[in-house]
């Protein structure tokens, strides 16, 4: 009898005894979730919360190397941007070998602006920047060229051009007007109108993600005609307009 007591002591001491040692293991199981909680395997960070309208986004990121072995492949950000805003629903981010990537989005728009990367199948933690208006718009360049300069009638003559900040950085998404002024003997895309030198619009067009646009207007008949392009200006960006060229069609 005493020695079955004597058992029963020491069964009871040694589960006690393991419930105690096994305590920190159970906390430590607790932190283990907690880092590899999924959105820690995929980070993503923004330079600063607060940008100028017109100016860039820089977004910072890395991917867990658990995720991706030897060769990460791309990281897709998804994007919400502000009413108004021409900006992708998502983008690629093309990652380093060491699982760091690097994104920048122009901030076309004024507003919130809400950031997530995703990896297969695993999300970042959302970031958002605010875009705000400038004390002051941005100055900007127009640029115009077309091609042939010397068109003959029923030929189609192609013009291009690009639209800069101060920086010589290309502005994307935004609206180019481009007008016609020709005398009343020669008009390139029709003459609906009489005098010389009577300016009119004559279309519109949106630069890409370079600043670069481009568009192609029909000679109809022999004559000289002047074209503009023109932007409007917003709140982030000044106006600004190209120069004027000539366009001469001897037959």
């Amino acid at each position: 009898m005493g020695t079955d007591m004597q058992i029963t002591s020491f069964l009871i001491l040694l589960i006690c005894a393991l419930f105690i040692f096994m305590q920190p293991a159970c906390a430590t199981l607790e932190e283990f979730k907690e880092t590899t909680n999924p959105t820690a395997l995929v980070t993503l960070e923004e330079l600063t919360d607060e940008v100028i309208i017109g100016d860039k986004i820089t977004l910072t990121g890395r991917i867990d190397h658990s995720l991706y072995g030897t060769n990460p492949s791309d990281v897709v950000i998804l994007i919400s941007a502000p009413p108004g805003s021409h900006a992708d629903a998502f983008m690629l981010a093309k990652p380093a070998s060491n699982g760091t990537f690097r994104y920048n989005q122009i901030a076309d728009v004024g507003g919130d602006w809400g950031f997530e990367a995703l990896y297969t199948g695993v999300y970042s933690e959302k970031v958002s920047v605010q875009a705000i208006p400038g004390n002051e718009p941005k100055k900007t360049a127009l640029t115009l060229s077309g091609w042939p300069t010397f068109p003959k009638t029923g030929d189609y003559v192609t013009f291009k051009g690009r639209l800069t900040d101060s920086e010589g950085k290309g502005i994307p998404n935004k609206v180019i007007t481009y007008q016609l002024a020709s005398s009343p003997v020669g008009c390139l895309g029709g003459c609906a109108f009489g005098g010389i030198l009577e300016w009119r619009e004559a279309g519109s067009i949106s630069t890409d993600m370079n600043g670069e646009y481009s568009f192609g207007l029909p000679v109809v008949e022999k004559g000289s005609v002047q074209i503009e392009s023109v932007f409007a200006g917003d709140d982030g960006y000044s106006p600004s307009s190209s120069r004027t060229l000539k366009i001469t069609v001897y037959e």
